[in-house]
């Protein structure tokens, strides 16, 4: 497990393995592979590889010293990117097991219009192949729709306040990040506590994690045989993430954007009104670019 970090500073303390200093908990589909790059090409910054260890899941049985070995390179500030982090109830428990483990980490959260989020996710899964259902019918219970209980930021952003001080905790406005990118990035760097000046040309790109459907037969034979399961593990062992897509990217066809009826965009806007009218008042943040 490699982290990436880059002209490492000498004066900067060595590690054979270290915990986080900071995580980035999602939200999902919000840009935080963007991010995670960004932070990443900071000096001063290790981020972990894989981007998403998910190490505080009830299910990851790796143990300490492997998370730990996420995080070697000599740097000031170290952190990961693991997005099932704030998929509360889906994943139960997280901030409780990080707060045992790491009292004093500090929290990014990166959120989005709450509702383009919620279709991008749908999309996602779509493009994975674990979703067959129309959006619609996705979003139709609107209590039981995992990706709307995603989009629901203070209710995900309440489970770690319960254990986490506000002033631990910065909140990220995806469009902010896309539209005065240095800006927010000198915001972000300042609260890590690293140099807020640093400028790199990594900070010009925009990164994602899929560009299109895997073309038919592909992820079959990545993901059900022998042979492609071999060379997913090798892959995901000896090449970064970021060249492991670029090679995935010939084999993906586009995939267009589905749309939500007037009706369910309706119903939808009325589930999720009253958890963005508590993030603004918690985060003092308009987020004038969202449509609720």
């Amino acid at each position: 497990m490699q982290c990436r970090q880059s002209h490492p500073d000498p004066r900067l303390v060595m590690s054979d393995g270290t915990l986080p200093t900071f995580i980035l908990v999602g939200a999902m589909k919000c840009g935080t592979t963007s991010l995670h790059r960004y932070l990443g090409a900071h000096p001063q910054v290790c981020v972990s590889d894989p981007k998403e260890p998910d190490f505080f899941l009830r299910r990851n049985q790796k143990g300490l010293a492997w998370y730990k070995q996420c995080f070697r390179e000599s740097a000031q500030a170290f952190g990961e990117a693991s997005t099932n982090y704030t998929k509360y109830p889906a994943f139960r428990g997280v901030p409780e097991r990080m707060h045992r483990l790491l009292p004093d980490v500090k929290l990014l959260y990166l959120v989005r219009d709450p509702i383009e989020r919620a279709v991008s996710h749908y999309a996602h899964n779509r493009v994975a192949g674990r979703e067959s259902q129309s959006v619609d019918e996705a979003f139709r219970p609107v209590d039981g729709s995992h990706y709307l209980q995603t989009s629901r930021y203070h209710f995900q952003l309440s489970q770690y306040l319960e254990h986490y001080p506000g002033e631990r905790v910065l909140v990220i406005e995806s469009e902010r990040l896309r539209a005065d990118r240095k800006s927010v990035l000198r915001e972000v760097f300042s609260f890590l506590g690293v140099d807020p000046a640093v400028e790199a040309s990594a900070f010009e790109e925009e990164y994602h994690t899929t560009s299109g459907k895997l073309k038919p037969g592909v992820s079959t034979f990545l993901q059900e045989t022998q042979f492609g399961q071999f060379l997913t593990s090798v892959g995901k062992a000896l090449l970064p993430q970021a060249l492991r897509e670029r090679g995935l990217s010939v084999f993906r066809s586009d995939v267009k954007r589905p749309t939500l009826s007037e009706s369910t965009r309706a119903r939808v806007r009325a589930h999720l009104q009253n958890d963005v009218d508590q993030l603004r008042a918690l985060t003092g943040k308009e987020f004038s670019g969202w449509s609720l």
